[in-house]
């Protein structure tokens, strides 16, 4: 156990520390990353922790694998909306990642939560009853309530009955688990999120998928908008 921990303390060392060299601009958009024997030497850690860091790093958002070439910092998407204040100002990936990640759940909440309530049986709106009792119990910590908030959309993609949106899930949260610090500040509407969870769960327990996926649809917009706007209130500083 001792060295596992060790271990995963040390890829998440390299995470921050590239994650710093992008931040100040000490590697742009579009630059390669130097190569692993070299990240090695200079940071002291072995091969298998600089590969985790780069996962998680591809996960955020912030750098991508080109076959045949290497690793390079991501490039900023740009907006085909004219007058898009966060793209025309110049978001930082981190935040730009983040956004894209609740694009994506504008189009799958809603989806899940449709065929949760066609489908979920009753050990499954136990488990949401619980997540939403821990939920509220630890909703004034970030991480406690970023793992509610995985844990509630995790039992409604089990709901499902389709490991294809389980998979989903678990992959988008583990982006969300890697910047939770950085959403969950963002969020500060704390009793909102709990009782558009509640409002959610109603809906499934009801068998009303109609009323389930409109109460998704609501809760992620209402997220995504809120992102949108504090980031452009705080000038999409980091």
């Amino acid at each position: 156990m001792p060295d596992r921990v060790r271990q995963t303390r040390i890829y998440e060392k390299v995470v921050e520390e590239i994650k710093g060299d992008i931040s100040s601009g000490r590697l742009k958009p579009g630059d390669p990353l130097p190569p692993e024997r070299s990240l090695m030497d200079q940071l002291g850690v072995s091969r298998s922790s600089l590969r985790e860091a780069f996962r998680v790093l591809e996960l955020m958002g912030l750098i991508e694998s080109i076959p045949g070439k290497g690793r390079f910092v991501r490039r900023p998407r740009h907006s085909s909306k004219e007058g898009d204040p966060l793209r025309e100002r110049g978001l930082p990936l981190e935040d730009e990642a983040i956004l894209e990640l609740m694009e994506a759940r504008r189009v799958l909440d809603p989806a899940i939560a449709r065929e949760a309530a066609r489908r979920a049986m009753p050990s499954d709106l136990t488990k949401m009853r619980r997540v939403l009792s821990s939920t509220r119990e630890g909703l004034d910590d970030l991480e406690s309530r970023a793992k509610g908030d995985f844990d509630f959309h995790l039992a409604l993609a089990e709901a499902t009955r389709n490991f294809v949106f389980v998979n989903i899930v678990r992959m988008n949260f583990n982006l969300i688990m890697a910047t939770h610090d950085r959403i969950y500040a963002l969020l500060e509407d704390k009793e909102a999120f709990l009782n558009e969870h509640k409002t959610l769960y109603d809906a499934i327990l009801d068998r009303d998928p109609d009323r389930a996926e409109s109460a998704a649809r609501e809760h992620i917009e209402r997220i995504y908008k809120t992102l949108q706007e504090v980031l452009a209130l705080k000038g999409v500083s980091p």
